[in-house]
């Protein structure tokens, strides 16, 4: 019986044993899926920081653009103005250019009436009688 004993206590070194080793290999796996995880967290990190800058690159883009928006409205506005202006101004020109033909016309009549006067001799002497 002792060497029925004997085996069976070395089966069960061997079992204890066995388990040992699992518990190791077990710690060994489980340390270093806390590494990785811990590196993982520390990526997750770095890349919240990222996102957060982009994030804020982003905002910062868009108030730019609606600024920009509010200028191009306001240029459209003047440009229209402009346009408004313009058409007034080339109404106004064409209505001066008009208006000065017709002085010029009445210059013209004005100057034949003083040229011919001059002519008839009646430049400024008065007749005698």
């Amino acid at each position: 019986m002792s060497e029925e004993r004997g085996e069976r206590m070395e089966r069960i070194e061997r079992q204890i044993a066995f388990i040992v080793e699992q518990q190791a290999q077990h710690e060994v796996r489980s340390a270093e899926a806390d590494k990785r995880s811990a590196e993982a967290d520390k990526r997750w990190a770095e890349a919240d920081k990222r996102w957060a800058s982009t994030e804020q690159s982003i905002r910062a883009l868009l108030a730019i653009a609606e600024i920009h928006e509010r200028e191009f409205e306001e240029l459209r506005e003047a440009n229209k103005e402009l346009r408004g202006a313009t058409k007034e101004l080339g109404e106004a020109t064409k209505d001066l250019r008009e208006a000065g033909k017709a002085t010029d016309e009445r210059l013209n009549v004005l100057i034949s009436v003083v040229e011919r006067h001059i002519s008839e001799g009646h430049n400024g002497k008065r007749a005698e009688s």
